[in-house]
């Protein structure tokens, strides 16, 4: 006969060969680097895409020829140079956002520890830091060009003439007559041409291209988006006003670019009223939904909203308001007869 701890036994799974549990390991870290692969290239893709309408609509596209009155005040003002040239455009709007990107990254990991954390993607092992520097860039890329798409739609589709209209283009009629005759001092014009002496092919075009503003749109982008990013990255235990002061000075350099706008007479005030909306309604839609900047788990509202505030037990307090108990009918204490009991319960 076999004993009871025979019959009773259990057979006992072996461990699993340390080549087989590399293997596994290895096929597991391939797939994700696949799926990481495939998403990096899905998402440069729609960067290309976002491109490509911007190229179309600069070097293929005239904008929407609208006509104009020779008497027209609101166009007929002089010609002036930018205060803000499409150069220093570019710097504020990349270059700046990128300085802040990378010293905010680098503070903060080095604050926590982190600076010398590693992580492999794509085969290759790079600081946690760069990761997350990579991943704010191209939120904000995203978004400054989905901001870029939608006023450029708008140029090419409106049209609308700048302030420095007459002086740029220099309109000559069909009938060989010009603006300035006494003739047409009160006509519609819709057949010219511009004759633009001292002015090239692109300034002309540039004429025709007010509304919204460019440069509004793309500097209160990214200055408001900058300013959020600082709002949520940083914290100076010195100085509650320090971080604020310098939201403050990003806010006001986007101010002034826009106001430069209407200074230096290439754009209506209408437009970069509209641009300026364009551009902050662009950042906040990028780090509401896109980068989901302020999300935050349910576990740490408290310290958020309610910090420090003390929690009491207050189980015994709702049973006392809540529920309040009866006496028996029977007891000692009881002022109830039993039918009176019945109709209270």
């Amino acid at each position: 006969m076999r004993s009871a701890n025979e019959d009773q036994s259990v057979a006992v799974p072996m461990p699993a060969p340390a080549s087989t549990r590399s293997a596994t390991s290895a096929d597991r870290q391939r797939a994700a680097n696949h799926r990481l692969t495939q998403r990096l290239l899905l998402e440069l893709l729609v960067i290309v895409v976002l491109v490509i309408p911007i190229c179309v609509y600069e070097f293929a596209v005239d904008p929407v020829r609208r006509g104009f009155f020779c008497d027209d005040e609101s166009i007929a003002y002089p010609f002036r140079d930018n205060t803000i040239t499409p150069v220093m455009l570019g710097l504020i709007v990349g270059l700046l956002p990128l300085l802040v990107f990378i010293l905010v990254e680098y503070v903060s990991h080095l604050r926590a520890g982190q600076i010398a954390e590693t992580q492999v993607l794509l085969h290759w092992r790079v600081s946690t830091w760069y990761v997350e520097l990579g991943r704010q860039g191209v939120y904000f890329v995203f978004g400054l060009l989905l901001t870029f798409d939608a006023t450029e739609v708008g140029k090419y589709t409106i049209g609308r003439l700048r302030p420095h209209f007459l002086a740029v283009c220099q309109p000559q009629l069909t009938d060989g007559s010009l603006c300035s005759d006494p003739a047409n001092l009160h006509r519609y014009v819709e057949n010219y041409e511009c004759a633009g002496e001292g002015f090239s092919v692109e300034d002309v075009r540039q004429s025709r291209l007010s509304f919204p503003s460019g440069h509004s749109s793309l500097v209160f982008y990214a200055m408001v988006y900058v300013a959020l990013y600082l709002q949520m990255k940083i914290t100076w235990r010195r100085s509650k006003l320090g971080r604020h002061f310098v939201q403050f000075l990003l806010i006001m350099l986007a101010w002034y670019t826009a106001l430069s706008r209407v200074m230096d007479n290439w754009h209506h005030w209408s437009d970069v009223l509209c641009g300026s909306l364009l551009g902050v309604a662009g950042a906040l839609i990028t780090v509401r939904f896109i980068v989901r900047m302020f999300d935050t788990p349910f576990g740490r509202m408290e310290g958020l909203i309610g910090g420090g505030l003390r929690r009491e037990n207050t189980a015994a307090t709702l049973q006392e308001e809540v529920c309040p108990s009866t006496p028996p009918p029977y007891s000692a204490d009881s002022n109830y007869n039993e039918d009176e009991y019945r109709t209270k319960v």
